[in-house]
């Protein structure tokens, strides 16, 4: 079986962005932003991309999952403080979204990083 993809709509709770923008998570240099997301692949998942609308939100991202990582796992990492959950203060929503590739005819959003 090969990786899974799913499509993350994230929800500012209110009055909760200002939070999330200003935590320092967010301003990772690149080194920090490196570890990071080698933690992140370690773990199962690479974020293909982040989409935020304004900063009041919404935000979308497309992950990767390796193979054998199920969606609630997903789900507990996106809103666990080592995920996009980065304040520790539950400040958003993560509505997770299974890519059903069958519909793609196969083909992935994005090339697969989990061979």
């Amino acid at each position: 079986m090969a990786s899974e993809f799913f499509l993350v709509h994230h929800i500012f709770k209110p009055d909760m962005a200002k939070t999330w923008w200003e935590h320092p998570d967010g301003d990772l240099n690149e080194e920090e932003r490196e570890k990071r997301t080698k933690r992140w692949f370690d773990a199962g998942f690479v974020n293909h991309c982040f989409m935020p609308m304004s900063k009041d939100g919404p935000m979308y991202c497309v992950w990767e999952v390796k193979d054998g990582v199920s969606a609630t796992n997903f789900q507990d990492f996106l809103d666990s403080p080592g995920g996009v959950e980065r304040t520790g203060c539950k400040t958003i929503n993560n509505v997770v979204m299974k890519v059903d590739l069958e519909l793609t005819g196969g083909a992935p959003p994005y090339e697969r990083k989990f061979k």
